[in-house]
């Protein structure tokens, strides 16, 4: 009985021993290498190499419109082809020597994605995109 309970434990202990092992030689091959420098590549953000500058100001994103017209207003490059696409209609203008300009775009009833893209004379563009809501129900009586 001796000799069974002996045989366990040496049987136990290099079971043991070789898990062990395993384990530290998993770890050193996941380990980094001491003398290897480590160095993170800077994240970089992909930007177009032409990018024409393009602000809207009028009117503000997400805005519910009582009237079925609004005004848009922004400014682009000077001199810049500005393209205006909403769901009914398509208007096409340029913008003035500052980089102004100015639209009356008519709305449909609910939701109206508009889409301003700009391009200047070396082709570089631009875009923003707005959505105005149209509704009747909230007309107040003056």
């Amino acid at each position: 009985m001796r000799k069974e309970v002996l045989v366990a434990i040496i049987l136990g202990v290099g079971l043991g021993l070789a898990v062990a092992f395993g384990i530290w030689r998993a770890n050193l091959a996941l380990a980094p290498k001491q003398g290897a420098l480590q160095t993170e590549a800077p994240l970089i953000s992909p930007e177009p190499d032409n990018f024409s500058e393009l602000v809207i100001t009028q009117p503000e994103n997400n805005l519910v419109a009582i009237k079925d017209t609004t005004l848009l207003k922004g400014a682009a490059t000077p001199r810049a082809t500005v393209v205006i696409t909403t769901g009914i209609d398509e208007y096409i203008l340029e913008a003035d020597a500052d980089g102004s300009f100015e639209k009356e775009i008519e709305l449909k009833a609910g939701l109206n994605e508009i889409k301003i893209i700009s391009f200047d004379d070396s082709g570089s563009e631009s875009q923003e995109r707005l959505v105005v809501v149209y509704t009747t129900e909230m007309g107040g009586s003056e």
